[in-house]
């Protein structure tokens, strides 16, 4: 199933992760490099600069989601829970999905390579 959000983010950025205890990336994070920052458990992804508007996301399966073109980012996250959450900073919740395994493919496409509109968030 694919979830649509518009977001408008504190700190310009969403946590995606596996829930429980995860580690937050902070000194991988590197915004003027790579949009997302990435740990075994937990991913920041930057999104549009709060101050200018919002960004448009998309989750859902990798072949449902999928723009094209090929993704900015690929990685495997932990999700012990089997269930991927995607919060922001003041932890609001924007999506949650239940996934297969412990062990979860994520595939970020940026609709730009440093200030992205629109996100999209493939899983398998």
């Amino acid at each position: 199933m694919t979830q649509t959000a518009t977001i408008q983010p504190v700190n310009s950025i969403v946590f995606v992760h596996g829930g429980g205890d995860y580690d937050i990336p902070v000194d991988k994070l590197e915004r003027n490099g790579s949009l997302v920052a990435a740990s075994s458990n937990c991913l920041i992804v930057c999104v549009y600069p709060e101050i200018d508007g919002s960004t448009h996301m998309t989750l859902g399966r990798s072949a449902d989601v999928d723009p094209g073109s090929a993704p900015s980012f690929v990685g495997e996250l932990e999700t012990p829970q089997k269930t991927l959450f995607i919060d922001q900073v003041d932890e609001a919740v924007v999506f949650t999905q239940a996934v297969s395994s412990t062990l979860t493919t994520i595939r970020i496409w940026f609709s730009h390579p440093r200030w992205p509109e629109k996100v999209v968030i493939g899983i398998d």
